[in-house]
């Protein structure tokens, strides 16, 4: 269910209490410059959510930057109604809009990748797969539907559990149609495209458009194996200079088991020419993300260990098909007391006990049948007592 309170009574006024009538404030999670992320309770069904207030007051910042806020949350959130429903993507619940205060409920998130990172310092390569799986899935859904986010980093991938991480914040984000290029500075230093760079050096710059969250995913990528930044330098003009070259190595201690696919799709992401550049969809398609040569070694002695063992089931099953007639029937007390000489045993212990009794006159000759019917002299199974 989503929620728009953004439209105003009869009378003309918004209604001021609309959050707080579904939802209850609990703690801060978080604060910006004009907003404020705190966990909140939904009354009706008892759900945790995330809540982010925006204060659009001119009291403690002018009209123009009040307007502003109040334009880029809206957009935000047409924007995420739109990719709602992907599940790389942090789904917004409801929304409320008052004269004061603009409340945008979202999906509760366990804390940022950023945090995750700094407690593990790298990521193995096998999660690093599945987590790169994800976040390049949610930006080729954006980019299918012309939406580039212009500020994809660490800090914005939210995870929701061990599992699932979301791309969040789309504060930035905006539409690109009909192959419509941008030159606003907008991003985290270590993460602008070498396009988006040149649009604030050069006047005459073509602009950037959707390549430049590529690039982003690269570094993110890297920053995840290495435990480092690709571009990073103290001095904030060396590492711009970084960038525009893609000066970067898989030099150092973290790199020596890292798969040559791997740094091949870093490569591909991070390249200064949009044009050349890996897109979502093709890395998507690179063979890393793939099967890997030593998942299909390991995967070929799983299915040998599983096909020896279906083997010895198989074998046992025949041996003890091969003994089948030797199988005993259940026979319940109330047959065998009507017709006992059903039961294998019971009849052989029987025709060895006549046997034992009429047997001399068989011998004397007495009955011209009797050696016919004891001809096969059975013996008796059970053991002679004294």
């Amino acid at each position: 269910m989503l929620y728009d309170r953004s439209t105003p009574l009869s009378d003309g006024h918004f209604e001021e209490e609309g959050f707080y009538v579904d939802f209850e404030a609990k703690d801060i999670l978080g604060r910006g410059l004009a907003s404020t992320v705190r966990k909140c309770l939904e009354k009706a069904t008892g759900k945790n959510f995330a809540v982010k207030i925006v204060d659009i007051t001119t009291d403690k910042q002018s009209d123009e930057e009040a307007n502003r806020l109040r334009e880029e949350t809206e957009s935000e959130v047409a924007l995420l109604r739109e990719l709602h429903g992907h599940p790389s993507i942090i789904s917004i619940y409801a929304f409320y809009k008052t004269p004061s205060f603009l409340f945008a409920v979202f999906e509760m998130a366990r804390g940022e990748l950023f945090d995750e990172l700094n407690s593990s310092v790298t990521v193995s390569e096998k999660k690093t797969r599945r987590l790169m799986r994800q976040l390049l899935e949610g930006v080729s859904f954006m980019h299918s539907r012309n939406i580039v986010h212009r500020d994809l980093k660490l800090e914005n991938i939210l995870c929701i559990d061990d599992e699932r991480i979301v791309i969040s914040d789309f504060g930035f984000a905006t539409r690109l149609n009909n192959g419509k290029k941008l030159k606003e500075l907008c991003g985290t230093p270590g993460y602008l495209a070498p396009e988006t760079l040149k649009c604030q050096m050069f006047e005459d710059a073509p602009g950037y458009g959707m390549e430049v969250d590529n690039w982003a995913l690269g570094v993110i990528m890297y920053t995840l194996m290495a435990g480092y930044a690709p571009f990073y330098h103290r001095k904030q003009l060396m590492m711009m200079r970084m960038i525009q070259e893609a000066k970067y190595n898989f030099e150092g201690e973290q790199w020596t088991n890292v798969t040559a696919d791997a740094k091949n799709l870093i490569s591909g992401l991070l390249v200064v020419d949009p044009l050349t550049r890996l897109s979502a969809n093709d890395a998507l398609n690179h063979q890393w993300m793939g099967v890997t040569k030593a998942e299909k070694e390991a995967k070929k002695k799983r299915d040998y260990r599983q096909l020896f063992r279906h083997s010895i089931i198989f074998v046992r099953f025949l041996i003890r098909l091969s003994h089948y007639r030797d199988l005993k029937g259940v026979i319940d007390r109330d047959t065998i007391r009507k017709r006992p000489f059903r039961d294998r045993e019971i009849r052989h212990e029987t025709e060895a006990a006549m046997f034992a009794i009429y047997g001399h006159w068989v011998n004397r000759g007495f009955h011209y049948s009797r050696d016919l019917l004891f001809a096969n002299k059975p013996r008796s199974k059970q053991r002679k007592t004294e």
